[in-house]
């Protein structure tokens, strides 16, 4: 294959990371509202009527056959100034960023819609990730 066809071939790959980024970790459970379970323990009375109760709050499922979430958090970024430790070292002073941050890896289509969905509402593209996919 000549340089020119891989290139193509890569331009046309779907997308599989997905760095998105939130105003707050409380936003989580409803903007990932789709990656969140809900257990439910089922009862059922005298006259064999079942109802259901949750089990406990929704949480969220990180991982599956289809995709993994890595839960970031806040992102921090050097200041550019330098400070020193009691012991004599100097550091970069940081800074946290806006927002929290996650990154959704796909394995396969079963979610893109949803993922793609989010994207664009949530969606950044930093110049050079903090944190990737090994």
């Amino acid at each position: 294959m000549t340089e020119e066809v891989i290139e193509e071939v890569i331009e046309d790959a779907p997308k599989v990371d997905f760095y998105l980024r939130l105003s707050a970790e409380s936003d989580m459970p409803t903007v990932l509202a789709d990656f969140y379970q809900q257990d439910y323990i089922t009862n059922v009375d005298e006259e064999g009527v079942e109802t259901q109760t949750a089990d406990g709050d929704p949480y969220l499922v990180a991982h599956s056959h289809d995709y993994a979430i890595d839960v970031v958090g806040t992102l921090h970024e050097p200041t550019g100034n330098t400070l020193t430790d009691d012991e004599g070292n100097d550091y970069p002073e940081t800074q946290a960023m806006t927002g929290w941050h996650i990154n959704i890896r796909l394995v396969g289509d079963a979610v893109r819609e949803t993922v793609e969905a989010l994207d664009e509402t949530h969606g950044v593209t930093p110049e050079q990730p903090m944190r990737v996919w090994l």
